[in-house]
């Protein structure tokens, strides 16, 4: 593979008919004051000298004009755009890099991929009108270097002028281009090697988006970047991207209904704000207006209220969950496995088929909001309370206020069981991948959301309590080809002697039966218990015994389920091999407020411990997980 670096500057660029593209899958400007103040710093200090050497660009051909070539910038793309700006608002000799005068409309010199909105902030504010539209670091950026420009004029008339040319003509970039048919996917992770990874969701982005109709590209683009982030619910990303007033498409009543959740109506609501236009006014026009100004499309800052959160999984791997679900209803095959790292790998075998068109690109789209609409509504989230995190699900809800209309997320006044479930499972399987969310949230999708917790409690009985030992991935696409799928449950691994080889997910699932069963009637501590995070398996009556100790099991009873519970390494740590009543002891006074495990609360009302009583409480633990399951 051929790659050609060459020195270069700008009036090159503009003499060689050179435009470059920011792509979609790159951040879109992020420089800071402190980096722009050092660029022209350095320029300034270099102005006397024959050359600057300012870095490099790394492009690619996107796209052969009648005279000239648009490059996509791969690499030095916040340092270009910074050198745009500056040609902007110096001006001078370095206007030929701004924008090339053509027949129907200027082509700007730097374009950013399908925003529109920061196409029209650049053509008004070249046109020496004001306009909203851009980020605020392109705004600060502007101002900043306007600052530098009016400073250079105030202590030396004409030295900005004497700047623009020496940029222009003396700022020499490595101007480096890779061939088109270059695998940029290992290209870009060279590149990330040296900082910040790009995010492989970011190209898969570009990848699909790419292939749609120029029309289509932005709206598909808001619904998927507020898919992506993970951090914030979707609702709020899309009104904070699209700039949309999702209040409009809620309603409390129309229970698994709601028109946020169809992507048919939040593309038609990006569409509506796309097709209006208006004439920006001044303040005195404002003012001696006698019109009538419905602002309908500005979105109040307090019209939404939603706490702090942190998602259970990446968006890589909603990605996948929702192309299991896109797979199956199109009755195609199956991820082998689902796998952060192979992201693209997994797309490029399952989805960029030579049959993919681009309605097939706007159906996994659709398709992926609302899975990550009835994520957000159905899964568990970390949801920050005083000084933790705990699992919760906060529900969206419509309310008024002074005549206005509001959405909020509502925290649970209650302990609920759909959050419990979903707690046992995330802390019993593997965290990144939570195979189970696949086959609930197709099942959320074609029951519009309708009777989920019932469904997630027979889902987890079959995919996990049966003697079925097929890959996960295997087994959840049973559920996902049939939801009624069942298969034979068996909980013969309980009476084994399995001692710390003990499956934690047992230990997880009895809690959970233990809260159903007896939660609303054992006192506020069981009612408000949580599952939390576990990983080691306790002996009630330990391992190495004292002779002292009358409170004690022989070594055939030691390890089976009646003598184990499952604790946390540092509880694990300070009970050691302490004997049963001074273990007992610590639990009462560690367990007053709240309890760590309703198993070992039900041992430790005990006040001794010996063969007969572990036997006796594991066959009834056992009994209460076969009446659950209906064995």
């Amino acid at each position: 593979m051929k790659i050609d670096s060459t020195l270069i500057t700008l009036k090159q660029v503009v003499e060689n008919n050179y435009f470059f593209n920011i792509p979609i899958y790159q951040r879109l400007y992020v420089w800071e004051e402190e980096q722009i103040k050092t660029l022209l710093e350095d320029i300034e200090t270099s102005c006397e000298k024959e050359l600057f050497y300012l870095g490099g660009v790394l492009v690619v051909e996107n796209e052969k004009l009648v005279d000239g070539v648009v490059y996509d910038l791969i690499d030095g793309q916040q340092r270009f755009t910074t050198l745009w700006m500056i040609a902007i608002v110096f001006g001078g000799d370095m206007n030929p890099f701004i924008e090339r005068v053509e027949k129907d409309k200027n082509r700007h010199r730097v374009t950013f991929a399908i925003r529109e909105d920061i196409y029209q902030f650049f053509k008004e504010h070249i046109s020496g009108n004001k306009f909203q539209g851009a980020t605020s670091y392109i705004v600060n950026a502007l101002s900043l270097i306007n600052t530098f420009r009016e400073e250079f004029e105030r202590t030396d008339p004409g030295k900005a002028q004497k700047i623009a040319k020496f940029i222009f003509e003396k700022v020499k970039l490595i101007f480096t281009e890779v061939p088109k048919q270059t695998d940029l996917n290992k290209l870009f992770e060279i590149i990330n090697n040296r900082g910040v990874q790009l995010q492989h969701h970011e190209i898969l982005k570009a990848q699909l988006i790419n292939k749609l109709l120029p029309e289509d590209r932005l709206k598909y683009s808001h619904l998927w970047d507020a898919c992506s982030y993970m951090e914030s619910y979707v609702e709020k990303n899309i009104r904070d991207i699209a700039k949309i007033r999702i209040q409009d498409y809620f309603d409390n009543a129309n229970l698994g209904e709601e028109k946020l959740a169809d992507s048919k109506n939040v593309l038609k609501a990006i569409t509506s704000l796309q097709n209006t236009s208006f004439k920006p006014l001044g303040l005195s026009e404002i003012l001696i207006s006698n019109e009538a100004f419905e602002f309908s499309n500005v979105v109040e800052k307090d019209d939404y209220e939603a706490d702090e959160i942190r998602s259970i999984i990446t968006f890589p791997m909603l990605l996948q969950h929702a192309l299991r679900i896109y797979l199956v209803n199109k009755g195609e095959g199956d991820l082998n496995k689902i796998l952060d790292k192979e992201l693209l790998n997994i797309f490029t075998t399952y989805f960029f088929t030579d049959s993919k068109t681009p309605d097939d690109i706007k159906d996994f789209i659709s398709l992926l909001w609302r899975i990550r609409y009835l994520f957000d509504k159905h899964i568990i989230k970390w949801v920050r309370e005083e000084d933790s995190e705990t699992h919760l699900i906060c529900k969206l809800e419509k309310y008024e206020s002074k005549g206005n209309f509001y959405l909020r997320r509502r925290k649970p006044t209650s302990n609920e069981g759909e959050a419990l479930l979903q707690s046992l499972l995330y802390h019993s399987q593997q965290i990144t991948t939570h195979y189970w969310l696949t086959p609930y949230l197709n099942y959320l999708n074609n029951h519009d959301g309708k009777n989920g917790f019932d469904y997630l409690k027979k889902l987890d009985n079959y995919l996990l309590c049966s003697s079925n030992k097929n890959s996960l991935a295997s087994r959840t696409r049973s559920f996902l080809e049939d939801e009624n799928y069942t298969t034979i449950l068996s909980t013969a691994e309980l009476t084994e002697t399995l001692g710390t080889s003990f499956p934690h997910y047992w230990f997880y699932k009895l809690e959970f039966i233990l809260w159903e069963k007896y939660g609303s009637t054992k006192g506020e501590r069981w009612k408000n218990f949580k599952i939390t995070a576990k990983n080691s398996v306790e002996h009630i009556s330990p391992q190495t015994q004292k002779a002292t100790d009358t409170n004690t099991v022989s070594d055939g009873m030691l390890n089976n389920f009646g003598n184990l519970s499952l604790v946390s390494r540092s509880i694990n740590s300070e009970y050691s091999n302490l004997p049963f009543n001074e273990k007992r002891q610590r639990f009462i006074n560690n367990n007053k407020l709240k309890l760590d495990s309703l198993k070992m609360d039900i041992i430790y009302e005990n006040e001794t411990w010996s063969d007969s009583i572990a036997m006796e409480h594991q066959n009834k633990m056992i009994e209460l997980v076969n009446q659950y399951l209906g064995l």
